[in-house]
């Protein structure tokens, strides 16, 4: 049994095949000419023997056009994800779409409702409260510090809370070193991980990512390989120019990912976001970063691979109608697209910040989004011709018929945060706005969702393994 998650049978599309050609071909004459870094030994030796060209006093490889078209074929259309209860696996690829939480640095806290830096139990809350949330198909790490866990085993601590508070699959970061000991955390538990690499713009892979894909592949554990050009400083300024530097970064890890482990299972997944040149900031909340989503769905679809985005984002610092508004429209856009996977739920400020609230909201627009996608069932229950004739004209009404009793609530999304109410009984409940009401049902849920069990012995493995790694990086 797997999650079920949302289909997208009709996909939007902003480019078309001749485009998806110009980007490719674009992409495939950048790796033969610069080429990119890899500022790993393993790899460069692996990559050379797999047929590139490297030259080892630059660290940079060169690679041929038939290697990496054969090492898009040998990427699986399609893979399924194992999670500790099989009721949480996932299978990406395909018409799948998944949402997951956002992945941040700080968190606002719901009681003073200040920033500050987060603690391991925070990261355990915040994780129980995502366990808790049907739209949350799988967990991205949502904090990537935490102040009172060991700093030489980061990662691996992070994760090792993750899957102490969910039963959902998680991804795994790789910076730092973290592969190794996240992979060991994973098999202890009996699931799958999905391994984090992040190429960085331009053209390079540094030493812990690429050691990454070779620990998470090597293991048989998928990796989603994520490119983020910023649109004028790491990328260039125009949407297609950074999506073609995408595009060659995310292959230039596909191919060895492949040459690690042929039919190993890649994601590829987008991350492009403009640089707002008047303060020097990333603008997540752009627009042009759905416009990103809708195009790496589409490059991912003609290599017949899955595909994900590290976005909805916003620039709004907290929940408030630009957080709304702008996460609305790309949370739109990646179901439209058919995105495999996007991360939408909670984050302000770009990667900044966390809150319970904006975490309630984004949740409630997944909602919205997957309704959109499971579409209009049309059939003959459906269309009613008969129950039409019998009710005929004014002062004929459904409100009594058993039609409405089974199907009102089969058609009709029930959101437990919008207020539907009139307005004097709202105005007699104390004029609550969204924020307030969804910080109130966070905190409810975290009063009555445990962490899911988890056997004493395991968990003895895993604070074993966190030690001994505490003890390698020293």
């Amino acid at each position: 049994m797997t999650i079920k998650g949302y289909s997208c049978r009709r996909p939007l599309e902003l480019l078309s095949s001749d485009e998806l050609e110009e980007i490719h071909q674009g992409s495939l004459a950048v790796l033969e000419d610069p080429g990119v870094v890899f500022e790993d030994r393993e790899a460069l030796e692996i990559l050379a023997r797999g047929g590139c060209r490297v030259d080892q006093s630059r660290n940079l490889v060169q690679f041929p056009t038939s290697l990496v078209e054969s090492c898009i074929e040998q990427s699986p259309e399609m893979f399924t994800l194992r999670a500790r209860n099989p009721e949480y696996d996932l299978i990406f690829g395909g018409e799948t779409v998944y949402f997951g939480n956002f992945a941040t640095r700080d968190l606002i806290d719901p009681g003073t409702g200040l920033r500050r830096s987060p603690l391991i139990n925070d990261l355990a809350d915040f994780t129980r409260l995502c366990d808790a949330l049907d739209q949350v198909h799988f967990i991205i790490q949502p904090f990537a510090y935490l102040q009172n866990a060991p700093a030489r085993a980061l990662g691996e601590w992070i994760y090792a809370t993750v899957v102490r508070n969910t039963e959902k699959i998680t991804n795994g970061p790789s910076f730092f070193g973290s592969a190794p000991g996240i992979v060991r955390i994973a098999q202890t538990v009996g699931q799958d991980v999905l391994g984090g690499i992040c190429a960085a713009s331009p053209l390079t892979y540094p030493a812990d990512q690429a050691q990454g894909i070779i620990a998470f592949t090597r293991s048989n554990n998928p990796v989603l390989i994520l490119s983020g050009p910023s649109m004028g400083a790491t990328g260039p300024a125009t949407v297609a120019g950074s999506l073609l530097l995408q595009n060659a970064e995310i292959l230039a890890g596909l191919v060895l990912a492949q040459l690690v482990n042929p039919g190993i299972g890649v994601i590829y997944t987008g991350y492009f976001t403009p640089m707002d040149m008047r303060y020097g900031t990333m603008a997540g909340g752009a627009i042009e970063v759905g416009l990103g989503a809708v195009a790496t769905a589409q490059m991912a679809r003609r290599y017949r691979i899955p595909s994900g985005g590290w976005f909805p984002m916003t620039d709004a610092k907290i929940p408030d109608a630009q957080s709304t508004y702008e996460k609305t429209a790309q949370i739109m856009l990646c179901a439209l697209a058919g995105l495999n996977f996007s991360i939408p739920i909670g984050g302000h400020e770009n990667e900044s910040a966390h809150s319970l609230e904006q975490i309630m909201i984004d949740h409630e627009v997944c909602a919205m989004a997957g309704r959109y996608l499971d579409g209009v069932r049309v059939d003959r229950t459906t269309l009613a011709v008969d129950l039409i004739r019998e009710v005929g004209p004014i002062p004929g009404n459904y409100l009594s018929k058993r039609h409405t009793l089974k199907w009102w609530p089969q058609e009709y999304l029930i959101s437990p945060l919008s207020n539907k109410e009139p307005f004097d009984r709202w105005e007699k409940g104390g004029c609550r706005a969204t924020a307030e009401v969804a910080r109130e049902r966070a905190l409810e849920i975290l009063c009555t969702h445990p962490a899911p069990n988890l056997d004493p012995g395991v968990d003895r493995e895993i604070a074993r393994i966190l030690e001994a790694v505490e003890k390698e990086k020293v």
